[in-house]
């Protein structure tokens, strides 16, 4: 009989605490692509298929925290429309022998206005690198949503932007990743 009460009082206290829950994006209902400029034209790289997760604790209808999250994608996933683009962009990402792009982390911070700091570890090209990204973050019926955009430089991570046409033609240094990731309770 006692085990029945201590599971009961467990229960609600982890009720009222937040149990962590495990959201997996829905690629069909989200998207991700990656923009930047050359000597050329702008250009835009989209990203049909990836891979992502969170883990995050519900409480009274609302993200009390995420413990957990994890985004990735294989680099042949970029897709700009151009064959030729995309083949330089696998070539300057080192596809070959880093064939994905991944970001991982366990610390997120939640702030009232909704929106969230996302730490953890950009890993592409072979080299890792700790990543702050802003976030607007939303919770209903059951799902999360995730947009903004993240800017950084690609010599960050060791890669040399991708040049054409005997290096006339040239790729910006600065991409930014735009995300737009609904994720469904799993």
């Amino acid at each position: 009989m006692r085990s029945v009460y201590l599971t009961i009082v467990l229960s609600v206290l982890g009720i009222s605490l937040g149990i962590a829950q495990k959201f997996e994006a829905s690629v069909s209902d989200s998207k991700l692509s990656v923009t930047g400029t050359s000597t050329l034209h702008d250009w835009e790289c989209t990203v049909n298929t990836f891979t992502g997760y969170i883990n995050a604790n519900i409480q009274d209808n609302s993200i009390s925290a995420i413990t957990f999250f994890d985004f990735s994608f294989k680099v042949k996933a970029l897709e700009s429309g151009k064959s030729g683009m995309d083949k330089k962009t696998y070539e300057a990402l080192k596809e070959g022998k880093y064939p994905n792009i991944s970001y991982k982390g366990s610390k997120v911070t939640i702030k009232e206005d909704g929106s969230a700091i996302f730490s953890g570890n950009m890993t592409m090209a072979g080299t890792t690198k700790s990543f702050e990204t802003p976030v607007q973050i939303t919770y209903s019926n059951n799902q999360i949503k995730l947009v903004g955009e993240q800017t950084f430089k690609l010599t960050e991570f060791n890669i040399e932007p991708p040049k054409a046409m005997l290096g006339t033609i040239k790729t910006g240094e600065t991409v930014t990743i735009h995300y737009n990731i609904l994720l469904n309770n799993k």
